[in-house]
């Protein structure tokens, strides 16, 4: 089976839709009064809740009658706001209040419920502006114009903390808690976060794999050093259906919430939580399919953050150490990786150090090479270089040991290029980042002179190239460059590096051949042809 690794936590789309909403692009409007030059340089200044509040667009008066953005004192408001092209309404959704604000009318939707604007809504340079009692009347807010200073003083009793970017609220007394799927759907209760607050409250980003959905809360707080209450939810048919709880002390580092399974009919997506303790797996039906007791896996009465979960290992931090440790459940064996992937002096400090936390600086970032061979990739940033760029690792579990005998030998850079030839290549596939080129593929005719000038290539850089080894790091974009697949099973890529040399190797790091050839380079590039063609 093969494992894909996704980067980090993030919402679904229709999530991410709700948070870009804030940004609506609203057709431009003539609007021939004052009003344009008012909104341009207003010295209009705005407060919520006694404190400044700043909007992208300012407010303006005109005929003295006040207009606020209605994007922007949406999101001073904790509202999520759109706009609906066809029917030229703004709707502003908020947990259990909907307005709907029709341009051109002299009404607003309150609930469904009809409420009068004191003015219509105004359309300048492509922003709508609705009058400032609307606010008072249908937001439930406290608004008072104070002449003298040009000031528009706004007060509002809220329980619901707004989790931006997110389009999620909680009721911070109540602790309900409400979403939205998109911008054009009205707010749904979900259920009860079961938490005692006690500190500053954060999301810890909300993830979707296919029907299910986890959502994160953190509330961290002295205790008297930093503590951590993880509280992690998993979501379906928008309800809460599961909770857990888990505390961290001094550290803590965002736990997996997902894996996949590749399998031939498709991706088998697999939901994770944890308290610290035990993790529990979830099918995509919302069943548990696989528990794990961390504790008894390490032997170790400790809390543990987890990084990491396969089919057949997991990959833990547990909170005394913090030296993060694989569990590989073929042979029920762990390891300390930093005892397996650090020498000298930051193998000691991993053991020795306790500021700001105890343990290494290691993480997980995904099975590398070859998934299914038990090869496993992790970043390493050492405290001993400044502005150092993460270290990337790799760690062969032993259980793996009779399989990886059947990876391909690996050929140096000279007997690949000395093996390079029509029959010898597979393929080479180019691409600049998310742009992809036409692939040469040897089985067809009309591609084969272009296999043969990049084995000429291959064996110049070779024959004329300095070679070095290069520390193996995590590029900081995608791959930019051609790889070269054998029929023999191995590969090697080429790819610019600055000015007019070429490279042979990875950009990941490891050993590398350089030339500076200004022909080659060009040559290189021609040999780009868009898919398209």
């Amino acid at each position: 089976m093969r494992f894909k690794r996704r980067w980090n936590s993030f919402l679904p789309a229709a999530f991410l839709a709700a948070a870009a909403a804030f940004a609506i692009a609203l057709p431009v409007s003539a609007d021939n009064s004052a009003a344009t030059k008012a909104a341009a340089n207003t010295g209009i200044n705005l407060t919520m809740n006694g404190k400044a509040a700043n909007p992208k667009t300012p407010p303006f008066l005109d005929k003295g009658t006040v207009y606020l953005p209605v994007r922007d004192m949406g999101e001073v408001l904790g509202t999520l706001v759109s706009w609906n092209v066809q029917a030229k309404t703004v709707t502003m959704r908020y947990p259990k209040l909907t307005v709907k604000l029709p341009f051109g009318s002299k009404s607003a939707s309150v609930n469904g419920q009809p409420v009068a604007l004191s003015s219509p809504l105004r359309m300048v340079d492509g922003r709508v502006y609705a009058p400032l009692r609307f606010f008072s009347e249908a937001m439930g807010t406290e608004v008072k114009w104070e002449k003298a200073t040009q000031t528009v003083h706004m007060t509002r009793s809220d329980d619901y903390l707004r989790l931006t970017p997110y389009a999620i609220w909680l009721n911070q007394v109540t602790h309900d808690l409400y979403l939205t799927k998109d911008e054009q759907t009205d707010v749904t209760s979900i259920g009860k976060l079961d938490a005692k607050f006690k500190g500053s409250v954060t999301t810890d980003g909300a993830v979707r794999n296919g029907k299910n959905t986890v959502l994160t809360f953190v509330d961290k707080y002295a205790n008297p050093q930093p503590h951590y209450d993880v509280y992690a939810l998993l979501i379906r048919n928008n309800r809460i259906v599961e909770q857990k709880h888990a505390a961290y002390d001094r550290r803590y580092e965002p736990n997996t919430s997902y894996y996949q399974v590749y399998d031939p009919k498709g991706w088998i997506e697999y939901t994770v939580l944890t308290d610290g303790k035990i993790v529990w797996v979830y099918s995509d039906e919302g069943k548990i399919v696989a528990t794990h007791d961390l504790q008894e896996l390490t032997k170790q009465d400790d809390v543990f953050g987890v990084q990491a979960v396969g089919t057949d290992y997991l990959v833990v931090r547990p909170g005394r150490t913090g030296l993060l440790t694989l569990i590989d459940l073929r042979d029920n064996t762990t390891t300390v990786l930093a005892d397996k992937l650090l020498t000298g002096k930051d193998l000691a400090y991993a053991h020795q150090n306790q500021t700001p936390y105890p343990g290494d600086t290691l993480s997980f970032t995904g099975d590398a090479g070859y998934p299914g061979y038990g090869i496993l990739d992790f970043a390493y940033v050492s405290p001993f270089q400044k502005n150092a760029n993460s270290e990337r690792l790799t760690y062969k579990r032993p259980s793996y040991a009779e399989e990886r005998k059947a990876l391909p030998k690996e050929r140096s850079f000279q007997e690949m290029a000395a093996s390079c030839a029509v029959d010898t290549v597979k393929s080479v596939h180019m691409q600049d980042g998310d742009i992809t080129y036409k692939p040469l593929i040897a089985a067809n005719k009309q591609d084969q002179e272009g296999i043969r000038t990049v084995c000429r290539m291959l064996k110049k850089i070779t024959a004329e190239g300095s070679e070095v080894t290069l520390p193996r790091i995590f590029p900081e974009t995608f791959f930019h460059g051609m790889s070269v697949e054998f029929t023999a099973g191995d590969s090697v890529s080429i790819y610019r590096a600055e000015g007019t040399k070429l490279a042979m190797g990875s950009e990941l790091g490891g050993k590398t051949i350089f030339l500076e050839d200004a022909e080659m380079v060009k040559t290189f590039e021609r040999l780009k042809v868009s898919s398209n063609n």
